[in-house]
């Protein structure tokens, strides 16, 4: 039903860019029918016919399909949730940008993974080194509230590293596209 409802708003779409020259033509045409949209047994719109054609509001039947519209100038462009709809500032950058991009943000992840592992390293394992290795100590709880603050900036770090990982993701995509 999906894939029914995707290729009536792609056909709409296409035919709405023909019936838009046409647009005269239909001035005074007889509505033949009215037909309601329906997904999963909810309505989602109604569709008028003319002369054999269904119209129906894009917008309504492109959401209800789990797809975005944008409009820019004349054109809707329809994308999946999981797509993203390419601006005007995206495309703008060469391969050779979106490269030396990725080449600086990989070098970011590199740093970032070191500070990580080293961080961990120097300051989340010492105190619990020094937290097993005198038990008697009357300043362990203050260790304990040390340790707890050092693991939560390390799991900050590790935020920003799975943020610049992403990022990384994120231009190798762009680049594999580029090239295709």
């Amino acid at each position: 039903m999906k894939k029914f409802i995707s290729g009536f708003v792609v056909g709409a779409l296409l035919f709405g860019g023909v019936s838009a020259f046409a647009a005269s033509s239909l001035i005074g045409q007889k509505v033949q029918g009215l037909f309601t949209i329906e997904k999963g047994g909810t309505k989602v719109a109604e569709a008028v016919i003319i002369n054999g054609s269904a119209y129906a509001p894009v917008r309504a039947v492109a959401e209800a399909t789990g797809a975005s519209l944008t409009v820019e100038g004349k054109k809707i462009i329809m994308s999946s949730e999981n797509e993203k709809v390419p601006t005007a500032a995206s495309n703008t950058k060469t391969l050779a940008e979106l490269q030396a991009e990725r080449n600086k943000i990989a070098e970011q992840v590199e740093k970032k993974t070191a500070i990580v592992s080293e961080f961990k390293k120097t300051q989340v394992d010492n105190w619990d080194v020094l937290i097993s290795e005198n038990p008697n100590s009357t300043t362990i709880p203050q260790w304990e509230n040390t340790k707890k603050e050092s693991e939560k900036m390390l799991e900050q770090l590790k935020t920003e590293l799975a943020t610049l990982q992403q990022q990384l993701n994120d231009l190798d995509a762009q680049i594999a596209a580029l090239k295709h």
